[in-house]
């Protein structure tokens, strides 16, 4: 059985304010393989870490970082959050939400010693396509929040150059895990495409999406989902005894 990353999503964003450090640092201590977080550029092109696009009545992008942190103060940066997670070996799944600033996020990742171990992901494929172009070492993610077959999500896939697919499916259905099955997964799989499920707190959810063996899944309760996915590992890995015999 292989190991499921469990994917904080923007930290342990259930008990912590999202994509900060508070909520960043509970992550690690829970068990998390990796933090998602949401990226957005100012208007002098210093790359934050926050999921809202405005603060009040203006635009992220319309503010200068001195503007933004003055707004959100503790605000995180994207050069440190990649600093910090190298210091503390966490992996990064870095959600960009507006297309143009794809191509910064890559090259900041590009030019970090842990991008190796950085994920780049957007819902905008042109723009994933792009940043791949320009920096070709990066991993890059599709995110698709329309359920789709297994065959278009290759297709888009291939068209955007991605290495995987993020799946964000958790209001499409009330048991969204039915919307998947293993034979969508298998062919994911052999076209060579990392999958991350959308992010799920519902424990017979989660005890769902681990049967489908995705590689990813995210989630606003690591230490939830890590004793979830260590359980599943452990009866894995547990010999079996015929009739119950030692």
């Amino acid at each position: 059985m292989t190991s499921i990353q469990v994917v904080a999503h923007r930290g342990s964003s259930a008990a912590h304010p999202d994509n900060g450090w508070a909520a960043f640092e509970a992550a690690v201590a829970e068990g998390a393989d990796a933090i998602e977080c949401d990226v957005q550029a100012t208007h002098d092109g210093v790359l934050v870490i926050r999921h809202d696009l405005a603060i009040g009545d203006r635009l992220v992008a319309d503010m200068t970082a001195a503007e933004v942190a003055a707004r959100d103060p503790g605000v995180v940066v994207l050069d440190d959050l990649l600093k910090w997670a190298e210091r503390t070996r966490i992996d990064l799944l870095v959600e960009v939400k507006e297309p143009d600033a794809v191509p910064a996020v890559a090259a900041a990742v590009a030019a970090s010693a842990w991008r190796e171990r950085s994920v780049v992901a957007s819902f905008h494929g042109p723009a994933l396509a792009a940043a791949k172009s320009r920096a070709s070492s990066v991993r890059t993610s599709f995110m698709m929040g329309s359920v789709v077959a297994a065959e278009d999500l290759v297709a888009l896939a291939a068209a955007c150059r991605v290495d995987g697919v993020h799946l964000c499916w958790e209001r499409r259905a009330a048991r969204p895990h039915r919307l998947l099955d293993a034979a969508a997964v298998d062919r994911l799989r052999r076209a060579g495409l990392a999958l991350t499920l959308w992010h799920e707190e519902r424990e017979d959810e989660l005890l769902a999406l681990c049967a489908l063996q995705p590689d990813a899944i995210c989630t606003n309760t690591p230490a939830v989902v890590r004793r979830i996915v260590d359980t599943k590992g452990a009866q894995a890995r547990a010999p079996h005894n015929g009739g119950g015999q030692p």
